[in-house]
């Protein structure tokens, strides 16, 4: 005669159904990231975005131009002339979001070329935040008395302290001479790009970005 089917539900399987209800909701995406803790970063984000860093942050990013079609494209430069002194004025104005972050970038590229010294900042840093951000406060908003072998140091004391220590750093490890001579790079370079850059393509405002107006009566 014929065998009987049996239906027999696998204990694995059983196992997997009855726990798929406990599974924590993730991102439709399929990113494997919990809704909750992308939530919490779209809040952390939007409310950095309403602050006043993140407005102008957004400013910032408005006034970097085009790099490929306009700062450093090859038919936007020529020999300058007689208006030198104009052109250089509307370009450092025109161009400072990108101008900027060159600077910036030669900074920090010196900065993280000097191990001594990135690691020098890295704590100077770390002790700056523990002093205006994390010791205790006075009601009056100063830093809580601090009391170092038998001796209690003010507000201002501690951050006098703090600051000598910073001097002493930067003078051991030649921050000022590795910043300044990064701004003397990034100055030779701006100057040099705000003389040969034409300024007759720039669609901006001649009283915002320096530049004279054509129709401006002699002076």
């Amino acid at each position: 005669g014929e065998t009987p089917s049996a239906n027999i539900e696998s204990p694995n399987i059983a196992i997997m159904l009855n726990s798929s209800n406990d599974v924590t909701p993730l991102d439709p995406t399929g990113t494997g990231i919990p809704a909750s803790t992308q939530g919490m970063a779209m809040s952390m984000f939007q409310r950095f975005k309403d602050s006043a860093i993140g407005t102008s942050v957004a400013g910032f990013r408005k006034k970097i131009r085009s790099w490929a079609t306009d700062f450093a494209s090859p038919t936007q430069f020529n020999r300058p002339g007689d208006e030198l002194t104009t052109r250089v004025r509307t370009n450092l104005a025109y161009f400072k979001g990108n101008y900027g972050i060159i600077a910036g970038g030669v900074v920090v590229f010196s900065i993280l070329t000097n191990p001594f010294l990135l690691f020098s900042l890295i704590i100077l840093s770390a002790l700056w935040a523990y002093l205006l951000f994390v010791r205790p406060k006075q009601e009056d908003g100063s830093l809580a008395p601090l009391t170092l072998g038998g001796k209690t140091l003010s507000s201002f004391e501690q951050k006098a302290a703090l600051g000598a220590i910073t001097f002493v750093t930067m003078m051991i490890t030649s921050l000022s001479t590795t910043i300044f001579w990064a701004l003397g790079v990034s100055v030779f370079f701006i100057g040099l790009h705000a003389s040969f850059h034409k300024t007759d393509t720039h669609e901006v405002d001649a009283e915002e970005f320096g530049a004279i107006p054509q129709d401006a009566p002699p002076v």
